[in-house]
């Protein structure tokens, strides 16, 4: 392969890979990626210019769609998925004492957590 056509591969990947990242919908873009990802690692061995060219104008094509998918998903957005919330669940930190606690006199707070054997933290309500 040329050098000028690997640059222009390689600069094609990397915007396929940057404008998939603009999915809304997370398993959009994780489908997106991986999709990306495997059809060009397949193809990477591929040495005839013809076939080359060939692979590149799809991908163009297919960077195109790409673009249009992501300008419409963000017309119609919807809601973050549970998995996609990055954030580290924070460990229990005993506040003020709730009302129900003085009437009863205890400050413990309740535990839920995986039936016993099952390991793993209790989760703090």
């Amino acid at each position: 392969m040329a050098a000028s056509s690997r640059a222009q591969v390689l600069d094609l990947y990397r915007a396929m890979l940057r404008e998939s990242k603009r999915f809304g919908a997370y398993n959009y873009r994780t489908y997106a990626i991986r999709r990306i990802r495997d059809a060009f690692r397949e193809n990477k061995n591929v040495k005839d210019p013809v076939e080359i060219q060939a692979l590149v104008n799809k991908a163009k094509r297919d960077l195109g769609i790409i673009r249009r998918q992501v300008h419409i998903g963000q017309m119609y957005s919807t809601d973050k998925l549970v998995i996609e919330n990055q954030e580290k669940p924070r460990a229990w930190e005993p506040g003020p004492a709730s009302s129900s606690s003085r009437t009863t006199g205890s400050t413990v707070p309740l535990a839920v957590g995986p039936p016993a054997g099952l390991g793993g933290p209790p989760h703090q309500l």
